[in-house]
């Protein structure tokens, strides 16, 4: 073995093959650590079946125009100071579709039991809301209702989707969900400054596999030059060993 170490030959293919050992080795880490893909779908043709969708088959987005928006708000306010407060849920079932009919019975209905959360909203007569999608006669909007002074609740983000039955019918409430919930505010005191806090820092832990890949990648950059180095840096010594004995120095 010392025999072999000696060789410069030898040497220069230990240090090859250690470097290919750690490369082996980093390839094996990461096919484990690394999330596995699970592969690409593809679409397959139309075997013929049935009739390829075109794109003038899909059906695009329209504008929303005023005279929708104040549709939609005359729709909007009645069905939320009906229903969603519950004061009065009999009138409500007139601004909604059958699919929100067929949660129950009308009775139920009339007794306050709705397909919508309850909230105890206040809504103006003309509300802000932004457009999701529009499509003709379905409107998808996101709505942020706030609550009644003295409440305790936050305001709360639905998302309602609304729709025609004709061109010239109103707008009705098809569905009605909630997408998000706000801390209520607190009111200041009187004489009182209302101080502000900061926002909570974000906490959370990385597992520590995430860390072995890229120390084992790190360990393979600097190894291989250092191995690289130090094989040169023993060859020159055995080099300068063999030329001051040559020479008797």
């Amino acid at each position: 073995m010392r025999g072999m170490l000696g060789s410069y030959r030898w040497r220069r293919r230990f240090a090859w093959i250690g470097g290919f050992v750690l490369l082996a080795i980093g390839a094996v880490v990461a096919a484990i650590l690394l999330p596995k893909d699970e592969g690409r779908k593809y679409q397959l043709a139309p075997t013929g079946t049935t009739p390829a969708q075109t794109e003038a088959a899909v059906t695009k987005q329209v504008r929303v125009t005023a005279a929708d928006r104040r549709a939609v708000n005359r729709t909007l306010v009645a069905f939320v100071r009906s229903g969603v407060t519950r004061a009065d849920p009999a009138a409500a079932w007139a601004l909604s579709t059958p699919a929100m009919h067929s949660a129950g019975t009308r009775k139920d209905w009339n007794g306050g039991q709705l397909p919508v959360l309850p909230f105890p909203a206040q809504i103006s007569d003309h509300p802000s809301w932004n457009v999701l999608s529009s499509y003709p006669g379905d409107l998808t909007i996101d709505l942020i209702l706030q609550p009644r002074p003295g409440a305790k609740r936050g305001p709360i983000a639905f998302a309602v989707e609304l729709k025609k039955a004709t061109a010239k019918g109103p707008w009705l409430v098809d569905s009605m969900i909630p997408e998000q919930g706000f801390a209520p505010t607190q009111p200041a005191a009187k004489g009182k400054k209302t101080a502000t806090t900061a926002a909570p820092a974000l906490t959370g832990k990385l597992s520590p596999r995430w860390f072995i890949l890229p120390g084992v990648l790190l360990a393979l950059i600097a190894l291989i030059p250092v191995g690289y180095l130090l094989n040169n840096w023993r060859r020159h010594r055995a080099i300068e060993r063999r030329y001051r004995a040559e020479r008797g120095l």
